[in-house]
């Protein structure tokens, strides 16, 4: 079992959870802030087998688009970040 920590901006976390769910994913959504400007964005969790962690990262690069530059801060915009974490245990209580 894996885990997939994503975080994507805001205004493409719905089309990602959608389409992550449409795919017989289950999600879960955490509303946070980060990053250099402190910008609002979401992290995704996804709890999947090892042979569909390669789906969830398409469907979240599909989904995602990298934002235009609106700064004179030379910081790198990126579509999302994701993390694949092994879980040694997974468990629904």
């Amino acid at each position: 079992m894996n885990l997939v920590l994503s975080v994507v901006q805001n205004e493409d976390a719905e089309p990602v959870t959608r389409a992550l769910l449409a795919a017989g994913h289950r999600v879960t959504r955490i509303n946070t802030a980060g990053g250099f400007l402190r910008r609002g964005n979401v992290t995704l969790l996804v709890g999947v087998d090892e042979t569909q962690v390669d789906d969830v990262l398409r469907i979240i690069g599909a989904n995602c688009r990298p934002q235009p530059q609106s700064t004179s801060i030379e910081a790198p915009t990126h579509a999302a970040t994701a993390f694949v974490l092994e879980a040694s245990r997974f468990a629904q209580v």
